[in-house]
């Protein structure tokens, strides 16, 4: 496993994003995707000894099944280069899924990360989760003290509808989606120990708040939701 090897790869692909680049360099694209699947295979050990209730689900099966692919679908990304220039994963029983939450890694030059969140695809299942979070604000207020990775994520400028600015959660209430990222530096990427350490404490600190966000993706709509839920059809 060769952490430079990636990064180069990486750093490499983002300075010539073109099919003509890729082709020709597919050999080093190959050998840094191998070492990635390595890391995810350390990675798995870190989170499933530090997460032991997501870690039945991501002890067996093959890691390849975590990874992105690192074309682009053009479809979605209208004049944008063809390739992501980065290694990424979500550890979890289905990437495809939001639930049951993982954890995502991405490994680029200067950008390289690691982190949980929950990110709903319907308006519906954002609000049940803002409903859940007033319901439960001093539990998750808690657990967010207690993690030193702070909440991330995108916040609306005013309080979506239906909720109050005087409530304790409402700043909570504002974002989008919840997330807590550990940005990881190219210098950190050493060696297999240091990597193992650092990937088993980041999930120390991020299972209390992947836990709250995932009983709050499981939770029933409240009244409210459902009158919402119809206001809108």
């Amino acid at each position: 496993m060769d952490f430079d090897r990636m990064l180069q790869y990486c750093g490499g692909l983002q300075a010539n994003n073109d099919r003509t680049w890729f082709h020709e360099h597919h050999k080093e694209y190959e050998a840094a995707r191998k070492d990635y699947l390595e890391l995810l295979e350390v990675a798995r050990f870190a989170i499933a000894q530090n997460a032991p209730r997501l870690a039945d689900d991501i002890l067996y099966g093959p890691a390849k099944d975590w990874v992105y692919r690192i074309a682009r679908d053009m479809r979605y990304h209208h004049n944008q280069p063809p390739y992501n220039p980065a290694f990424r994963a979500y550890i979890s029983p289905d990437r495809k899924s939001w639930l049951p939450i993982g954890y995502f890694l991405r490994i680029a030059p200067g950008s390289s990360c690691f982190g949980t969140g929950l990110w709903c695809e319907s308006t519906t299942d954002t609000n049940r989760i803002r409903d859940y979070i007033q319901q439960n604000f001093e539990e998750f207020d808690a657990l967010l003290r207690q993690c030193p990775i702070p909440l991330s994520g995108e916040q609306l400028k005013t309080m979506p509808r239906g909720y109050s600015a005087d409530h304790p959660a409402a700043e909570l209430v504002k974002y989008k989606y919840w997330e807590v990222i550990l940005p990881i530096a190219d210098h950190q990427l050493t060696t297999f120990a240091d990597f193992d350490r650092l990937i088993g404490t980041a999930t120390a600190r991020m299972e209390p708040v992947r836990l709250f966000l995932l009983e709050a993706a499981r939770s029933k709509p409240s009244q409210k939701q459902i009158y919402q839920t119809f206001y809108r059809l």
